[in-house]
């Protein structure tokens, strides 16, 4: 039973032209939303009568407004159990819209995709974490003992004083209230809560053992020991005044190669010049040439992430149809190899996901090609829901050309923001759907879209991925543009559009797209009726052969793809059903009735299993896009006959089979006088007629 929306638009002081009417009729509503002009200030009064005689299901509220303000105010009304969403459409709609019945469309597919979302949505598990006060900072300069300062009452700081840097030499600042030492980093391992960080350490003054007496500093003849006790090894002569002037301490050694592993519950980097590193774990803070005030500003989220937390579980695995291994066998692995996290590993032959080391990228489950891997939120059911929402056709509309945008929550979110607060004019058809980063975006995302009526789909995000490399993203993006090419829709409707500091040109990049593409390839027909992977991309191929009157057949596709097709030589095949049994997404299968071994193209993801494990190594696999008509259906690859016991007449083996056992025996030496004369047809009776005849020869004095 779907339930009973109420829903609030508001004009934000009459200055919007919404048409309350035409957003209620094109959202199926059976009475026009309610309308307020000054819904946050003066007007909330008036929503709270409304909420608490209606009882409504649910509320929408379409304003700019503070989410808190409308939950108190839904609470006040009695109706605090209700659930409640808020959108904006004035940044997202009418101030980047002139033209009037455009951008009441575009509001009414925003809040019919905001109205889909939130009934299909469910909580995610959730993991304990606990964060401690252990807190490295690595830094090139003194700002990390005004850090170490402000952190110092609620944290335990630990310093790595890059051992290259000259800024620390004209101050006397040891002996330091904190753990330091100097190092470089080469490595840091492990999540928030426990990292560990790999230090070297080649600089030969220790200052954990040093008790800063300043001793060595004025024995140096040729001063390279620093009032920061630092020894600038340029400068040394190597001639040992320090080592005997430090001689009851022991804090110098020349030379010094040290390596230790650091325990931390959060890292600092500090750093002048360079560049950000990446990927960048949650609580792993770098700062590059900080301005003023972040250096306060990182003290701050370092103190926020410290205490006991529910982490919610951002990736579920289901390892019954995981192409990871079978039978022995070892395949796919492409989750681990895209994770930049490292939290996914290998358990045997199947992955285990560390739910506390995951940063929610959602790279494992946009390579996944077998749906294993799922997210929770969005989950793959409310990401449909919501393009199947914004795509739907407007009653009344015509010659929409429908632009979806995946945009990420940094640069690409930052970009959509800054146009509606400016008021940049920019097209209505162009659709946004925020995902957790463009990582998360898959094949079957992509031509989901088109599936549903989308006309384009761009991608807009960061130049540079927080997360790292997208390499497997642009062979998503590549295998779907020559999907598209291959039925004469055209590869150029999908566009990755990146932003690098202005997201003018992005905006731009994203217009122009949407004034010159087509008509949408694919007409709406519904939403999608499954969200498994090769499910949508099966359904989304069904429409295009079917609109588009072609049949590409199979296709070359890049060897990164997770796309094949498991040639079968007949000839050697036995149809053992080695490949049936390890193939996990059933793209091989027996037909008992007929001893026929079929193939469905489309489900192959390339994993290799079959081939791994194929005894007679008869199947090769080949990196193809399945688009023909035939790859959607099981196809006959080997068929055979049973035979009948010499003996007795019942079938009992399949003719391909028998003619391989016989002839693997018969061409051993040993065993040709074994089945020669009465004994030659021992292989060709049923096992119960073979034991008789077996225990008849031996009689004989038949010594097998």
């Amino acid at each position: 039973m779907k339930p009973r929306w109420g829903v609030v638009l508001c004009t934000c002081n009459d200055t919007l032209p919404v048409d309350r009417t035409a957003i209620g009729r094109g959202l199926g509503l059976p009475l026009a939303p309610a309308t307020y002009s000054r819904l946050p200030r003066g007007d909330i009064d008036p929503l709270m009568r409304l909420v608490a005689r209606e009882r409504f299901d649910r509320v929408l509220v379409a304003c700019c407004g503070p989410p808190e303000l409308f939950a108190e105010a839904m609470g006040a009304a009695g109706a605090d159990a209700t659930p409640l969403e808020v959108v904006s459409l004035r940044e997202r709609c009418y101030w980047l819209h002139a033209e009037r019945d455009a951008a009441n469309r575009k509001a009414t597919r925003l809040l019919r995709a905001a109205m889909r979302g939130a009934e299909g949505r469910r909580e995610a598990p959730e993991h304990s974490l606990r964060v401690g006060p252990r807190v490295v900072i690595v830094a090139d300069s003194p700002l990390a003992l005004d850090l170490a300062r402000r952190l110092a009452e609620l944290a335990t700081p630990t310093l790595v004083l890059d051992e290259a840097s000259d800024r620390f030499d004209p101050a006397a600042i040891h002996p330091l209230p904190w753990k330091a030492s100097w190092g470089r980093v080469a490595e840091i391992r492990g999540r928030l809560g426990a990292f560990q960080v790999v230090v070297e350490q080649r600089q030969p003054i220790d200052l954990e053992t040093c008790i800063a007496c300043g001793k060595c500093v004025p024995v140096c003849h040729t001063q390279a020991i620093s009032d920061g006790l630092r020894l600038r090894e340029a400068l040394c002569d190597r001639c040992g005044d320090c080592l005997t002037a430090c001689e009851g301490i022991g804090a110098i050694r020349i030379p010094r190669s040290d390596r230790r592993v650091i325990p931390a519950d959060q890292i600092v980097v500090l750093a002048e010049r360079g560049e950000r590193p990446g990927p960048t774990r949650t609580g792993h803070h770098v700062l590059v040439g900080p301005a003023a005030g972040e250096v306060e500003a990182v003290a701050w989220r370092v103190v926020g992430l410290m205490g006991d937390f529910q982490k919610p579980e951002h990736v579920a695995y289901q390892a019954e149809t995981c192409a990871g291994g079978g039978s022995g066998k070892r395949g796919c692995g492409i989750c681990i190899q895209v994770c930049p996290y490292e939290a996914i590993e290998r358990d045997g032959l199947r992955v285990r996901v560390d739910q506390l080391a995951c940063e929610g990228c959602g790279a494992c489950v946009g390579a996944c090609p077998t749906s294993s891997l799922r997210f929770t939120d969005p989950s793959a059911r409310e990401l449909f829901d919501r393009l199947a929402a914004l795509l739907e056709p407007i009653p009344g509309a015509t010659d929409e050309r429908p632009v979806v945008c995946f945009h990420c929550p940094e640069k690409g979110e930052a970009a959509l923001g800054a146009a509606g607060r400016t008021r940049r004019a920019s097209a209505a058809s162009v659709l946004p759907v925020p995902v957790p980063c463009l990582r998360y975006v898959s094949e079957a995302d992509i031509l989901g879209a088109f599936r549903l009526g989308a006309a384009a789909v761009a991608l807009l995000g960061c130049a540079r991925c927080p997360h790292g490399e997208r390499r497997a993203l642009e062979v998503r993006l590549e295998t779907c543009r020559t999907v598209l090419d291959a039925f004469g829709a055209g590869g150029h409707r999908i566009r990755l559009v990146t932003v690098d500091g202005s997201s003018a040109e992005a905006l731009a990049g994203l217009d122009e797209l949407a004034a010159t593409v087509g008509p949408s390839p694919l007409p709406w027909s519904g939403p999608l009726p499954a969200t498994e992977h090769r499910a949508v991309i099966a359904d989304t191929l069904a429409a295009l052969l079917a609109a588009t009157e072609r049949d590409p057949g199979r296709v070359p596709a890049a060897p990164e793809a997770a796309f094949g097709y498991p040639e079968v030589r007949a000839p050697g095949c036995t149809l053992c059903r080695s490949c049936v049994n390890v193939c996990p997404t059933h793209a091989f299968r027996l037909v008992e009735a007929t001893h026929t071994l079929e193939l469905k193209h489309v489900s192959c993801v390339a994993c290799g299993l079959c081939a791994q494990v194929c005894p007679e190594h008869v199947i090769t696999l080949r990196r193809e896009l399945p688009l023909g008509r035939s790859a959607l259906e099981y196809q006959p690859v080997v068929q055979d006959e049973l035979v009948g016991c010499a003996q007795c007449g019942k079938p009992y083996i399949n003719r391909r089979a028998l003619e391989a056992v016989e002839a693997k025996l018969l061409e051993l030496p040993q065993l040709v006088d074994t089945f020669a004369g009465s004994r030659r047809n021992l292989l060709r009776m049923c096992p119960n007629c073979r034991a008789v005849a077996a225990v008849f020869e031996t009689h004989q004095g038949w010594e097998p």
